[in-house]
């Protein structure tokens, strides 16, 4: 992992985790919701850059058990690009007042425009919550199967106009790629 990729993950770690002292600023976190985002993705290993969009939703069934769906289609110069579908289930539990712990397990298949495609399982576990008034974050560890394997920190904000409607950027570093996404969210 390059230095600057060490420096980024290191704060996104130390924000979530100064957020914990927080007192109480909205409501609970929601798991029933569906986003757009525009993803733009720097893959080391490949030399490649590239873009597109990522379409996501999340629905929770009950007692602490949700569900989530992604769909990310990514194009670039060079033969890069792919189409990425994944699913996976969750259970979440209250970390304290404003954070739940979660972990996830899932299967993702990568379908690349040039070279061979892959599937695999995706384990992830993190601390999801709010930080400030109308503003979420997150903060998770994330290992993917697929593609020789490849652990890396993930790290999340969403502001909310509405009690529905939010604004989101994304954070994923890893050893292998670095991706980053502005989007817009609606929780149902």
């Amino acid at each position: 992992m390059t230095s600057s990729k060490a420096v980024i993950g290191s704060l996104a770690i130390a924000g979530a985790l100064s957020a914990l002292s927080l007192p109480v600023l909205a409501d609970a976190v929601s798991y029933n919701y569906a986003g757009l985002r525009y993803v733009d993705q720097d893959l080391d290993d490949y030399d490649c850059g590239q873009d597109g969009l990522n379409v996501y939703g999340s629905l929770d069934i009950q007692q602490g058990f949700f569900g989530q769906a992604s769909l990310t289609d990514v194009s670039g110069e060079g033969g890069c690009g792919s189409m990425t579908i994944s699913a996976s289930g969750g259970y979440r539990i209250p970390f304290n007042k404003q954070f739940d712990l979660y972990g996830t397990i899932g299967f993702e298949s990568t379908d690349v425009d040039v070279g061979n495609d892959d599937s695999g399982l995706v384990i992830a576990g993190g601390l999801r919550g709010f930080i400030a008034e109308n503003l979420e974050a997150k903060v998770e560890l994330a290992h993917r199967t697929a593609f020789d394997g490849d652990t890396g920190i993930n790290g999340g904000v969403a502001y909310f106009f509405t009690p529905q409607i939010s604004a989101t950027f994304d954070l994923g570093v890893s050893s292998e790629a670095t991706t980053w996404g502005l989007g817009a969210r609606m929780n149902f």
